[in-house]
């Protein structure tokens, strides 16, 4: 299983990091790492780089993407994929700092969609160590 944070960088720090990916995942790493007692600061330090999601409007246009799909459910913020066929089972959670995805396959169907409702979406799998900006993947597999 493989458990993805998804966070919404703003267009400055994109534009700063855009070729440098590794600095980004080693700030979100730290962040990640975080003790609970600084977590004041932390959360001051994530608003200067990344943007919060608006949990209605992700899960709603996620919801309405999918709502059709018998492999679909929805259940509040989350949103499960259990596709037998394509053998994917992909749990996303919307918080109103990152989307998390729980998947069994290295790529999630919910990928192509969030690619398509915003920009600037930087994926991390601090497990494995593996970090990518989700548009380039997108485009490595069209």
């Amino acid at each position: 299983m493989r458990i993805y944070y998804i966070f919404k960088i703003n267009k400055s720090v994109s534009n700063l990091y855009r070729k440098k990916e590794y600095v980004l995942y080693d700030i979100l790493t730290g962040i990640y790492k975080m003790n609970k007692t600084d977590l004041v600061l932390g959360y001051k330090f994530f608003e200067q780089f990344a943007y919060f999601f608006n949990k209605n409007n992700v899960n709603e246009y996620i919801f309405n993407k999918y709502k059709d799909n018998i492999t679909y459910i929805k259940n509040i913020n989350r949103h499960i994929i259990n596709d037998r066929f394509r053998n994917e089972f992909s749990n996303l959670i919307v918080y109103n700092s990152h989307i998390k995805i729980k998947t069994n396959l290295d790529i999630s169907n919910f990928f192509k969609t969030l690619n398509e409702y915003e920009k600037n979406l930087f994926v991390c799998d601090f497990k494995n160590h593996d970090y990518f900006w989700l548009d380039n993947i997108i485009k490595a597999l069209v």
